[in-house]
């Protein structure tokens, strides 16, 4: 059982080899088309279930997930333009939870709104991808993401463990031939700091390496302690610590990627974690937020009360 390794902290020792019907993700996908009209809409249909199909079924990793372990994984297409019957584009917006430790409760992991996403897909069309070869914008930009969210799941319950799943999206964002599509560069439509170019660099940059481990200390010491009666506490306190953390990281590397996905992610999550708190721990949560997360600075006066 996966839980259970990386409680242990045992990740790799007993790995195990997943059948072909083993999941990672458990992911929905839907597809809007409000400004498409020529292409038949049994298209979209069929690549909502192929996505889900290549996102489930495909072996991402070797240790073995229990089904109430896997990563929810949603994932909504927005089609704004139909540039022929098989090119597409529009944007991407991708949601990952991960299960907090007896609770029943999943925690966002990831979520981003990736405005560059240009696509081709055939009807019944199926989705092939390999690690050291591009096949398409499609299934690398689909790879890219399940690596960095594997990434920061393991990141979640080991310091700096989902290291090798990072370079894994590394090595993709590597493999995409230069102006094959959008979204994969430095720069570019300006959109430059949302990026999967950025998302990446700031994920293995040593330079965000403490707020990486401030993520262990979020979850592994925090979430997943504060559904244990006797550790809520401890766990509210690792939280804090994790957040005092990340605003130094920040103060080091302002406007970071990193810290714009952490925010994005996990407003609503914190301001419920702490609104029962002290007011001096209140008081001092509403401080890191609103500077990690100026723009909503009113939804975080809630902890002054």
């Amino acid at each position: 059982m996966r839980l259970i390794q990386k409680l242990s902290g045992l990740f790799f020792a007993t790995c195990l080899s997943l059948s072909a019907t083993a999941q990672d993700f458990n992911t929905q996908v839907t597809i809007n088309t409000p400004k498409i009209q020529s292409v038949d809409p049994k298209i979209f249909k069929n690549l909502e279930t192929a996505i889900e199909e290549f996102m489930n079924t495909r072996n991402w990793i070797e240790d073995n997930f229990e089904p109430e372990e896997r990563i929810e994984l949603n994932i909504v297409i927005t089609i704004d333009k139909e540039l022929s019957q098989t090119d597409f584009e529009g944007q991407m917006t991708i949601q990952a939870s991960r299960p907090v430790y007896k609770s029943g409760y999943n925690s966002v992991l990831f979520q981003n709104l990736d405005k560059q996403f240009k696509f081709t897909y055939g009807e019944y069309e199926r989705l092939d991808f390999s690690e050291n070869t591009f096949t398409s914008n499609l299934t690398s930009t689909l790879a890219f993401y399940a690596y960095v969210i594997l990434g920061m799941d393991y990141d979640s319950f080991s310091e700096l463990g989902g290291e090798d799943h990072l370079q894994k999206a590394q090595d993709i964002l590597n493999s995409v031939p230069r102006g094959a599509a959008e979204g994969w560069t430095a720069s570019g439509g300006g959109i430059v700091n949302r990026s999967r170019y950025w998302i990446i660099e700031n994920l293995l940059s040593p330079r965000m390496q403490d707020m990486r481990r401030a993520m262990y200390q979020y979850y592994m010491l925090g979430l997943d302690r504060i559904a244990q009666e006797d550790q809520t506490e401890k766990g509210l306190a690792a939280v804090l610590s994790a957040l005092e953390t990340i605003d130094a990281s920040n103060q080091s590397n302002p406007n970071s990627m990193w810290v714009q996905l952490f925010s994005d992610a996990k407003k609503d999550e914190i301001i419920n974690l702490f609104k029962v708190a002290d007011f001096n721990t209140k008081r001092k949560v509403y401080g890191i937020m609103v500077k990690l997360d100026g723009t909503r600075a009113n939804d975080y006066r809630v902890l002054l009360k």
